[in-house]
């Protein structure tokens, strides 16, 4: 009998009554006390705005949006129109700033120019010569092809197009009115942009000062210029002038020397590796060449300049040790692979791409810069100056075919390695390092030399619980059995002590995000599955210690630089502290020598 569970029904009067007991309504209008409380009337809805109804933009809002995705500050401008000229074929683009780009922007090239009938079309937003099909967007090897820039700049500037076909008799000229007049000009193309922004004043407002425009074009037009050497630049501010770059079509190093500087080239290695479908080209700068910022780091996909993360992982991988703490890598290299592998329809000013194999190409840079800083030294490789006994004067640098600027002592194959000086002199049989250390000259065999300093470094660092980690950018998935993942599971805490960051991700599988900074160029995989063999055997931190070391020369044993410089600083404290026997090393003294030349 649910009726049990209701409360008991009110009178209208009780209801009355109780409502006036808690004050919650008084006395109507017009009527006495005794009549009873009136009821308030409930408060109308507020009124509901009509909804607008869809409509298209107008044409020139839409372009002035798009403008604030493609354009940022008056170098992209620049950008935007450099590369439509070299698009165009030209080979010979000339600039003229006045104000940093804010007051007057003019790119003129001798390209294939605009036929009269599409300057129209040029200045409409997805109108472009680069694309036919949708099926083109995966075969994309032009620098532009959205077709959004024009009609962005013209949005908001006062904008002229110039344009003159190779053949046509007669030159044609647009403005933001879509006025089309006769011209002079010769074949090519020239766009002038003045009073940038000033349709949309606040924009203008977010613009840095001049002199800080001023650099950001600059560093745009280096950048574009060491990708294209068969293009002549020239570019001046304020009459003055800022660039004269001619072309170099067959010897890039010039450019390199023009745009970076003596200083860079004579501390570069020239690289060029292929493999498979990818080729990795250019100059990568020694440790010496490392600078206090990133300015001189380029890196190009199929002639684009990009920024990208997994690729500056790579190359700071690469570098490993070799820099300084607040150091950063020079280099100019560049990356070409079929326009299929790699998505550059990511960003709307084209500076960031996607590739459809992220970590072949992650490690193609890694391991193949690696082996160039890794590469071995010898004394006098390849042909050079001779004396009439068929070698190499005393004392004078033997210079390399494949690195002609460079001086000193050189990798095989090309590059210069460590400079003449009183730590390193020579590296014999790839095995064994010549040097002083202190005043002494020693003999290294460098492989068991590098096991033994890492393994004590382990053991020591260990106990202290300090060995220093070193995160990967793109985490090496790995398959476990069923032993290897119990262990993985039981020992997370030693796992971590030993520098190592292990996540499980499937049943069978694990994620490696972290290794040991000192075993940076280990193989990963196998480095893992040692540390787990010995965790699974129960063996003492010395006997693991010793397992991780037997990593130290997966990468090849060959030292750069300042992996020999670091090697011999680490012998000296290791020698100074314990002064044991039976060492990879030896100190070359006079009665060493002796016996060695009597044994």
């Amino acid at each position: 009998n649910y009726t049990a569970l209701l409360p008991p029904c009110r009178s209208a009067k009780q209801t009355q009554a109780g409502t006036a007991q808690i004050g919650l309504a008084g006395p109507r209008p017009g009527a006495g006390q005794a009549d009873g409380p009136a009821v308030i009337p409930p408060a109308p809805n507020p009124p509901v705005a009509a909804l607008p109804r869809i409509k298209a933009l107008p044409a020139a809002v839409a372009n002035q949006i798009a403008a604030g995705e493609v354009i940022e500050r008056p170098a992209s401008v620049i950008k935007e129109l450099i590369e439509n000229s070299i698009d165009a074929a030209a080979t010979r683009i000339n600039i003229d700033l006045e104000q940093a780009g804010l007051s007057l922007i003019r790119v003129r090239d001798n390209g294939q120019g605009i036929h009269r009938d599409d300057l129209a079309l040029a200045l409409k937003a997805h109108a472009t010569s680069k694309l036919r099909a949708f099926a083109d967007l995966a075969h994309i090897a032009s620098l532009g092809f959205r077709g959004e820039a024009l009609p962005s700049i013209a949005s908001v500037s006062r904008f002229v197009l110039t344009a003159r076909p190779a053949g046509a008799e007669q030159a044609w000229a647009i403005d933001n009115t879509l006025a089309i007049r006769p011209a002079a000009h010769l074949p090519g193309a020239t766009v002038e942009v003045r009073d940038l922004f000033y349709a949309t004043p606040a924009r203008r407002r977010f613009l840095k000062s001049e002199k800080t425009e001023y650099l950001h074009i600059k560093a745009m037009i280096r950048a574009i210029a060491l990708s294209h050497c068969h293009v002549t630049f020239t570019a001046r501010h304020n009459e003055q002038w800022l660039f004269r770059l001619p072309a170099f079509p067959d010897a890039p190093e010039k450019r390199i020397l023009g745009v970076c500087g003596k200083p860079f080239v004579d501390q570069a290695i020239r690289v060029d590796i292929k493999k498979h479908d990818l080729r990795l080209w250019g100059w990568l700068g020694h440790g010496e060449a490392a600078r206090s910022q990133s300015d001189r780091q380029y890196f190009y996909v199929n002639g684009r300049p990009v920024r990208d993360r997994h690729i500056n992982h790579a190359i700071r991988l690469a570098y490993g040790g070799r820099l300084a703490a607040a150091r950063f890598p020079a280099y100019v290299l560049q990356l070409e692979l079929a326009p299929a592998r790699v998505d550059v329809n990511v960003h709307p000013a084209k500076a960031e791409v996607r590739f459809a194999e992220t970590r072949q190409v992650h490690d193609f840079i890694y391991t193949e810069l690696m082996r160039q800083l890794n590469a071995p030294l010898v004394a006098a490789p390849g042909p050079g100056p001779e004396t009439k006994t068929g070698r190499p004067p005393a004392g004078k640098a033997v210079r390399d075919s494949a690195a002609p600027y460079a001086g000193g002592l050189f990798r095989a194959g090309g590059g210069p390695s460590i400079a003449p000086g009183k730590d390193c002199l020579s590296l014999l049989d790839g095995r064994f390092l010549v040097a002083t250390i202190g005043q002494a000259p020693y003999l290294i065999e460098v492989a068991p030399a590098r096991r033994l300093l890492t393994q004590d470094y382990l053991a020591r660092h260990y106990a202290k619980a300090a060995i220093i980690q070193r995160p990967i950018l793109v985490p090496v998935s790995v398959e476990l059995d069923a032993d290897q993942l119990a262990c993985a599971l039981a020992h997370t805490d030693i796992i971590k002590q030993w520098g190592f960051e292990l996540e499980q991700i499937a049943p069978a599988r694990i994620m490696i995000r972290a290794i040991p900074a000192r075993l940076a160029e280990a193989d990963t995989i196998a480095l893992v599955k040692s540390l787990l063999r010995a965790l699974r055997q129960d063996r003492d931190q010395s006997a693991i210690a010793r397992a991780l070391a037997a990593h130290s020369n997966d990468a090849g044993y060959p030292p750069s630089g300042e992996h020999s410089r670091q090697l011999l600083r680490e012998i000296d404290a290791y020698d100074a502290g314990r002064g044991a026997t039976g060492l990879p090393w030896r100190k070359l003294d006079g009665a060493t020598l002796s016996a060695l030349i009597r044994r």
